[in-house]
């Protein structure tokens, strides 16, 4: 049996009785690939190093969350938390009960991790049904989050949690709406998203924008009660912690396009997964198409935006990478309607696009599993890391005063306060509140000592397969 668009003929998914064996065997490669990259950040959150540079940050106000401390400074301090309250006191709590907050907050990540890829799952099932889409979609989030986020996935940074409340919420509310039932609920669960961290837009604009398309004035009662949500929340907030709460959320950034075009060449990986999409949405009119026409273009504009801004790096795609693996799930389950699927089939226009995908991920200079599978030299090299943390923090633990650390982990093991944030001085000098000799004088005037850390103790490696291999025989012991 078939169909016909336009002048083409494309076979039904049915008529191909391989297409079962060909559709398991592409998940099955994806699924190699998505655990293959997973390797590296499971294995490297084990170790007492600093993964990304908010880690300590975070770990210092979960901390003071856990204790009932103030967690929003006075702005006459040297640190600042422009973060919502809510990733603090969760995972301060948590760290509570099982251990230090700073490897909970990357168990956590991962958690968040597997739960954003099922979301997706979820997602394209409700717009487009089947399980090849889906599950393309979900992999191949878990597969380019896993290798070019490595800043992120499995560090204590509260970004892929929140992405996974948010994902939660766009998940319920598909498959709410297409019910027929109320967005409310879900639309909480956004609200609730937000406290956790504020600069995930995409989704709940999303949401609000593809509501009044399909529902018109009957949108207003769930968005209006979801926004009153969230200025309740605010509020609550503003009385809890005070004028310092929206201080700290509002401090001074610096702002420039060349912050943009800093950031945008890391776009290149995510690129072929926009291109094959759009191809695919510019060829049908589903509501899966105009729905992720509306969700790819908020994330990407989303993205841009907040790369304007001074000190955003990768996270800032965080939107945008779900946003296209829900885009490339329906675009691989809905391939029969697209000119290629016409011309070589639909098996083998699947069979390209994922082949694409994975050649995309895998082809590459930068293979830590492979580093972490079969160099010795690479992991003693992340170990040490470890040990220079240690040591540097038995240093510090002998410093009199207050001491501000490059390496924010090591001053907090060596159970010295958090008093100096690298973002928020750099801003006040970026935006002339002070001028660096100013900055330097007011150190001088409170004592504050700095102590900068070894590179290794940063989690700075070179992950580099061919320089590895170069090492052969000098070093490196594969």
């Amino acid at each position: 049996m078939g169909f016909t668009i336009s002048n083409f003929t494309i076979s039904d998914v049915s008529d191909d009785p391989a297409l079962g064996r060909t559709e398991a065997a592409l998940i099955g490669v994806f699924a190699v690939i998505a655990i293959y990259f997973l390797v590296y950040p499971v294995w490297r959150s084990q170790f007492l190093i600093e993964i990304w540079l908010t880690e300590g940050w975070n770990a210092y106000f979960q901390d003071a969350a856990a204790s009932g401390a103030n967690i929003y400074p006075s702005s006459v301090d040297l640190i600042v938390n422009n973060y919502p309250p809510l990733s603090f006191y969760i995972i301060g709590l948590l760290g509570s009960i099982f251990g230090d907050n700073l490897f909970v907050g990357r168990a956590v990540s991962l958690v968040g991790l597997v739960l954003v890829s099922v979301e997706i799952f979820l997602c394209v099932r409700t717009l487009v049904g089947g399980v090849f889409g889906p599950a393309i979609g979900a992999l191949w989030y878990a597969a380019i989050m896993s290798h070019n986020f490595t800043s992120y996935v499995g560090a204590n940074d509260p970004q892929l949690a929140g992405e996974a409340i948010m994902g939660a919420g766009l998940a319920w509310l598909l498959a709410r709406d297409k019910a027929g039932k109320s967005a409310l609920p879900a639309l909480m669960i956004m609200v609730v998203g937000g406290f956790w961290k504020h600069s995930m837009v995409a989704i709940p604009l999303t949401a609000v924008a593809w509501l009044f398309i399909r529902h018109g004035t009957k949108a207003w009662r769930p968005v209006s009660l979801s926004a009153a949500a969230a200025a309740a929340g605010l509020a609550f907030c503003g009385a809890i912690f005070g004028k310092d709460f929206f201080e700290n959320l509002l401090v001074a950034r610096d702002y420039s396009l060349d912050h943009v075009l800093g950031n945008v060449g890391h776009l290149q990986w995510s690129a072929l997964a926009l291109v094959i999409w759009a191809c695919w949405a510019i060829s049908t009119r589903t509501t899966a198409a105009k729905f992720t026409a509306l969700h790819v273009p908020i994330a990407f504009l989303s993205c841009i935006l907040q790369w304007l801004g001074d000190k955003v790096f990768g996270n800032a795609e965080f939107d945008l990478i779900l946003a296209l693996g829900i885009a490339v799930g329906v675009a691989c389950e809905s391939v029969q309607s697209t000119p290629l699927a016409a011309y070589v089939g639909s098996s083998r226009a699947r069979t390209i696009m994922v082949s694409l995908l994975a050649l995309r991920l895998v082809v590459t200079d930068r293979q830590e599993p492979a580093l972490v599978l079969f160099s010795s030299k690479f992991r003693s090299t992340i170990q040490a890391g470890e040990q220079s943390v240690l040591k540097e923090a038995g240093q510090v633990t002998a410093l009199n005063g207050q001491v501000y650390c490059t390496n924010k982990l090591v001053c907090r093991l060596a159970g010295k306060s958090f008093i100096v944030d690298d973002f928020k001085v750099e801003q006040m000098v970026a935006t002339r509140i002070v001028t660096q000799p100013q900055l330097d004088e007011i150190l001088a005037l409170r004592k504050i000592v700095t102590f900068k850390s070894d590179l290794a103790g940063r989690g700075i490696v070179d992950t580099s397969l061919s320089q590895a291999l170069m090492h052969v025989g000098t070093g490196w012991q594969f």
